[in-house]
């Protein structure tokens, strides 16, 4: 039920908490949690094409998508438009349930999707893509983490029109694990990420790196609580940058936390709980200027729902739908990510498990209130989710994955 997972993530170590975010189970590979297969719907059988047959709207559409030759496992987290006629995404991919991990990365040309090659770095046993932010048509930075024989770490990467390279990201003493959740960048030379990591005394640890155009570097950011997490930031401009997640005490429920850069510093902003929520988490934010933000993910209780919009001084709740049948729903009910072209125009992207079947929905902010849209299904769809959007004024790009008698395959439509 959706009002009975009250105390579900403020359990949650660092790795578990990316599953919980991601709502796909978790596959432990040589130590490196994998975050694939919807609802544990996974065919052995090979998936060359996401759809056999287009599906449409009245305000999305289906777009075929390629998958790795012969992968059982595709998954889209994350996408990044430029244009209607330029947007990539990424993600991850896996021949079977016992392969190892590879990052997945794709580009929508304005006539079709194509699959291109990420950079594998030196000692990978695996390497997966969580975010990706383009600022422009022939630039791309996506972030991740890369598994290696006795940790795992943080992982960037860089397009520049032809071919994806790796970008030295800074090492963190102690650490045990880490991996960066999300990017943003303004410029091809500057670049915000997020994510957290764990020490052997700590669960969980919030951070924040930055790229300069010529390296990345760690940032200080203040951690008000015994544990702290990061899943999104977005830039608007070079100086001005909100993240989002949760924190836990460890006492409690997990509550929302933010943090505001700008240029200088990083501070925590006081966020507020929907009226009768215990807790909560943020998934992603978008922001249009440094006093636009929208910030969406779940709150604990009866509405699950979240949105709040920071105005530059301080944040407020807005009232969200919730889809159908969500009382329903085995795990979290969440609006996982969201984009913003303008003060009146957002659209955020979410999923739940509604009888315990992965499912997915959209809705949109038009400066009043938010309303559910109508999203379509593949034509031999099971369960499925969306997981990342990203608008401009002229359209809006949503991707995830979904599972069908192919196997778990990737997913992108577009409004």
């Amino acid at each position: 039920m959706a009002g009975c997972r009250t105390n579900q993530v403020s359990r949650h170590d660092d790795k578990s908490r990316a599953a919980s975010r991601w709502r796909r189970a978790a596959l432990a590979v040589s130590g490196f949690t994998l975050l694939l297969g919807l609802s544990g719907m996974v065919s052995a059988n090979a998936a060359q094409v996401s759809q056999h047959a287009t599906a449409s709207s009245r305000t999305w559409t289906i777009q075929k998508t390629p998958n790795q030759p012969l992968a059982d496992i595709n998954a889209l987290s994350s996408v990044s438009c430029t244009s209607a006629k330029a947007c990539t995404a990424v993600g991850t991919y896996s021949l079977t349930l016992a392969s190892p991990i590879g990052a997945l990365a794709e580009r929508w040309n304005g006539t079709s999707w194509s699959l291109q090659a990420p950079a594998r770095p030196a000692g990978a046993v695996a390497i997966e893509f969580f975010g990706v932010s383009c600022p422009s048509v022939r630039a791309c930075t996506a972030v991740g983490v890369v598994a290696r024989k006795l940790a795992s770490g943080t992982l960037a990467e860089a397009w520049n029109g032809k071919s994806w390279a790796v970008q030295p990201t800074p090492t963190i003493k102690g650490a045990t694990a880490s991996a960066l959740y999300s990017v943003s960048c303004t410029s091809p030379t500057a670049c915000t990420a997020v994510g957290h990591y764990s020490t052997a005394t700590h669960g969980a640890l919030a951070m924040v790196e930055r790229w300069n155009g010529t390296a990345w570097s760690l940032q200080a950011i203040p951690r008000p609580a015994t544990n702290t997490w990061f899943f999104g930031v977005s830039c608007s401009t070079r100086t001005a940058c909100v993240a989002v997640g949760y924190l836990n005490t460890g006492t409690g429920d997990a509550q929302l936390f933010a943090e505001a850069w700008n240029g200088a510093k990083w501070r925590v902003l006081k966020v507020p709980l929907p009226h009768g929520s215990p807790g909560g988490a943020f998934n992603a934010v978008s922001c249009t200027s440094p006093k636009a933000c929208t910030a969406t993910g779940t709150a604990f209780g009866t509405s699950p729902t979240l949105a709040e919009r920071w105005n530059g001084t301080s944040w407020r709740v807005q009232p969200t739908p919730n889809p159908p049948k969500f009382t329903s729903s085995a795990g979290q009910v969440a609006l996982d990510g969201v984009s913003c072209t303008s003060r009146t125009a957002c659209t955020a992207s979410g999923e739940y498990s509604p009888g315990g079947l992965a499912a997915y929905f959209a809705e949109a902010w038009n400066g009043a209130s938010w309303k559910l849209q109508a999203t379509p299904l593949p034509a031999d769809f099971h369960s499925g989710a969306l997981l990342g959007i990203s608008c401009v004024p002229a359209q809006c790009t949503a991707v995830g994955a979904y599972s069908a008698l192919a196997g778990q395959v990737t997913l992108a439509m577009v409004r």
